[in-house]
């Protein structure tokens, strides 16, 4: 938050100070999720590379041990 929008809570007194400071731990948690997210995404993404490579490793195997 901007020092403007603190300065415009303040001049509701303690309650405007007191909603400007959940306004501000919730959009710091809301930041925190998406970087969580963001982070899970990838390295879900690196699993399915990962076991894709594992499954045609294994299939592959599978065929010159049956032929």
């Amino acid at each position: 938050m901007t020092a403007e929008m603190w300065t415009t809570f303040g001049q509701f007194g303690p309650l405007g100070l007191m909603i400007a400071y959940l306004v501000w731990r919730e959009t710091r948690i809301t930041d925190a999720r998406q970087q969580n997210e963001k982070e899970r995404t990838e390295s879900d993404r690196a699993l399915a590379a990962a076991l894709s490579a594992l499954t045609v490793t294994i299939q592959h195997l599978e065929q010159r041990i049956g032929k």
